[in-house]
C-alpha cells in the first residue's frame, strides 16, 4: 500500500488517510477564517481565491473512472476555475475489489466516507466516479462543465 509515495501497512494507511480528512478540513476552516479576517492573499496564496475541497471517489477497477481521475489532475494543476483553489482529493473505494482485481490504493475508510455523504447528500446509491465539492454538491465526477460550475459556486459560498 502507498501513501504519499511510501509503502505501508493498511492500518497505517487507514490511520493516515483519516488524519489527511482531519487535516484538510483544518486546513479550511483555518484558510477559511485568515479570509475572514481580511488575510486572504496571506491565507492561499492566490489573491481572491477561496479553497474549495474537490473529492473523487474512484477505483482503478472501474473503467468509467480515467477520465474523471484526469479531470481532477487537472482542476488541481491549472487551477483556472474563477474565484477558487480547488484542494483535490482522490479516493479509492474498495467496493471494486473481488474477483482477482485489487486497487492497491482501495480503502475501507474512503469507502464509508462515500457511504456517508450518500445519506446527507441524499443519493444512497455510491457510485464511481462520484465528485464531491465542499460536502455540499454531487455528481458524476467525469463531466467537465458541470465541475467547473459548481466549484465556481461554492468559492461564493460562505464557508463556516
Amino acid at each position: 500500500n502507498r501513501v504519499g509515495g511510501l509503502c505501508v501497512g493498511l492500518e497505517t494507511r487507514n490511520r493516515v488517510l483519516g488524519r489527511v480528512a482531519s487535516l484538510t478540513a483544518h486546513l479550511v476552516i483555518g484558510r477559511t477564517a485568515a479570509q475572514g479576517a481580511g488575510g486572504l492573499h496571506q491565507a492561499n496564496g492566490h489573491s481572491g481565491h477561496v479553497p474549495v475541497v474537490v473529492e473523487l471517489f474512484t477505483s482503478e477497477g472501474c473503467s468509467s473512472c480515467p477520465p474523471a481521475d484526469a479531470l481532477l489532475a487537472k482542476l488541481e494543476a491549472e487551477q483556472a476555475v474563477v474565484g477558487a483553489e480547488v484542494i483535490a482529493l482522490e479516493e479509492h473505494v474498495d467496493y471494486w475489489n473481488g474477483g482477482g482485481w485489487f486497487d492497491p490504493f482501495s480503502s475501507d475508510a474512503a469507502t464509508l466516507r462515500q457511504r456517508e455523504y450518500a445519506t446527507v447528500l441524499g443519493n444512497e446509491n455510491p457510485y464511481t466516479p462520484q465528485m464531491v465539492v465542499d460536502g455540499r454538491e454531487q455528481f458524476v465526477g467525469s463531466r467537465a462543465g458541470q465541475a467547473r460550475s459548481v466549484i465556481e459556486q461554492s468559492a461564493r459560498q460562505t464557508k463556516i
